[in-house]
């Protein structure tokens, strides 16, 4: 297989991914579960534990997709260190809003992203 032969599959591809991304996520009941859990824990982030980890996972998620990096950051603060340390997402969100922060100040205003909220 040739590079010409494989470059039309590739561009289809590639127009369906972006196609994909243009539609507006619809949680399946799985995630709709975890982001119940994400709810409470919002209130309380202290009592997040191990098995919470999918939960804020979604959450910080939907968060930043949103551009509510300022939540995300105000939650870590409640949470476990160690919690967010020992996963790579949620380690990641974090340093991904900390970079946006650093980015566009804390005064910036917060708006919806994609749709999201």
């Amino acid at each position: 297989m040739t590079a010409r032969d494989v470059s039309p599959a590739l561009r289809k591809v590639s127009a369906l991914r972006a196609l994909c991304r243009q539609l507006p996520h619809s949680p399946t009941p799985a995630e709709e579960e975890r982001l119940r859990r994400f709810e409470t824990l919002v209130a309380s982030p202290g009592a997040a534990a191990e098995a919470d980890v999918d939960a804020l996972a979604v959450g910080w998620r939907r968060w930043w997709l949103a551009g509510r990096s300022d939540l995300l950051l105000a939650m870590a603060n409640g949470l476990p260190a160690a919690l967010v340390e020992r996963d790579l997402r949620l380690a990641g969100y974090l340093q991904a809003a900390r970079m946006r922060e650093a980015a566009e100040g804390p005064d910036t205003p917060k708006t919806c992203a994609r749709g999201v909220k």
